[in-house]
């Protein structure tokens, strides 16, 4: 790319080689270190590129080797400024592009943020504008120094940040602490462990407060399952006062779920007629230019478009999107699901119930579907039987606490081993 880039800019031509010896004419050239690129053989002759520096370097060569060079073309910068040197317009035009590609080159037109996970590019895009810094912001008015600054000051949990300008590009970079640097609040509120759901014992664990079931029991939804007040006995076994805990435990119940859904008897289907368009979408600034085909028919039309930021050489980002866009028309129609379809139906409507337990890490001990007619349509119905943990935390209530001593908090909480348990 740089020696192609070179070409264009020196200039260069193509040659015709022809003569008694053009074997000893390339010999010689290499020996003089003069580049010759793209040779092939072709109608008795050679035919390659040279510039038109090592050109000017080897007519004693060609005299040497009795050989005759034809120019067949002239190409690169010198030559095309040279046959356009009459088009002043033209001249003009390509002066007030690179002007306005230099005066383009004075703002920011893009902003990268790489290392964020906590905080979302959002977030830290929403912060920069609070800088005044945007798309379209002047790059001599931002301080990189002062940004990183603001940005570590602005969230503790960002310990380093990297900020700099590469083109009309703000590239940033921050690296978050991954050690959680506030340790949260422990709650120690006095609770009950209640079923959040009817079911049946089937095995517990508990670590805090008194069990009022056992596995084997059927309990209800409310149910208290495990009591935050523990009872305190002194050695004659007599009940001395209640102590407040928070309950914790581990309680799993046998219980039940079922589902329901409809399937109407006409289904709705898509299917592609096969014609396509194809769009291009000019976006500068406010201004937006649309090439497409206007559509055709009555049959609706899926829309897609892919969107691109213009750069020149890299980080050289131009304040102008491309987006192309494609087209696909499609019809819709309407039949009756047979039994192997309606088979079909249920099986993906029930497999995908059983996903979405099994992702909440429930235990399906058994399960059933069925189809039943009704009205317009039919009905999915299935049950499931699962076994899970059904115990959740609920405050004592208001009269559970009164008259409790005020240096309850300050008594053990070690009542693994005391009576009542």
């Amino acid at each position: 790319m740089k020696d192609a880039l070179k070409h264009y800019w020196e200039g260069y031509l193509c040659i015709r080689l022809k003569g008694f010896s053009p074997e000893r004419f390339l010999n010689l050239c290499m020996a003089k270190q003069i580049v010759i690129w793209d040779l092939k053989y072709q109608d008795g002759g050679y035919q390659f590129l040279i510039s038109v520096k090592d050109y000017r370097r080897v007519r004693p060569l060609v005299r040497k080797a009795q050989v005759r060079l034809r120019i067949l073309g002239r190409y690169g910068l010198p030559f095309f400024l040279y046959r356009n040197r009459k088009r002043k317009l033209f001249a003009a035009g390509i002066l007030s592009f690179f002007l306005v590609l230099f005066l383009m080159s004075q703002f920011i037109w893009d902003i990268s943020i790489e290392g964020n996970y906590h905080f979302t590019d959002d977030v830290l895009l929403r912060f920069l504008d609070q800088q005044d810094i945007r798309y379209g912001r002047k790059k001599a008015g931002i301080d990189c120094d002062s940004l990183e600054e603001s940005i570590r000051s602005q969230y503790p949990d960002i310990i380093w940040v990297s900020a700099r300008i590469s083109g009309t590009r703000l590239m940033i970079k921050v690296k978050e602490n991954e050690v959680m640097g506030v340790i949260p609040d422990k709650d120690d509120a006095p609770r009950d462990l209640v079923a959040q759901k009817p079911g049946r014992i089937t095995h517990m664990v508990i670590r805090r407060g008194k069990a009022l079931v056992a596995p084997g029991d059927e309990v209800e939804a409310g149910e208290v399952l495990v009591r935050g007040a523990v009872p305190i006995y002194n050695d004659a076994e007599e009940l001395i006062r209640e102590q407040f805990v928070r309950a914790d435990g581990d309680i799993y119940a046998v219980t039940g779920e079922s589902y329901q859904e409809s399937v109407p008897f006409l289904s709705v289907k898509r299917a592609d007629t096969g014609r396509k368009r194809r769009g291009l979408r000019l976006r500068l600034g406010g201004l937006s230019f649309l090439w497409m085909m206007p559509s055709w028919g009555e049959n609706p039309w899926e829309i897609t478009a892919g969107t691109s930021q213009v750069t020149v050489l890299g980080d050289f980002y131009l304040p102008i999107w491309v987006d192309r866009i494609q087209a696909k028309e499609y019809q819709t129609y309407e039949y009756f699901l047979t039994n192997d379809q309606l088979e079909q139906e249920k099986q993906r409507i029930h497999q995908k119930k059983i996903e979405n337990l099994t992702e909440k890490g429930v235990q399906i001990l058994e399960n059933s579907v069925k189809i039943v007619k009704e009205g317009s349509g039919w009905q999915i119905r299935g049950e499931f039987l699962i076994e899970e943990p059904i115990g959740i935390g609920r405050e004592l209530v208001p009269e559970d606490t009164a008259g409790v001593p005020e240096d309850t908090a300050e008594q053990p909480e070690n009542i693994a081993g005391q009576p009542g348990m």
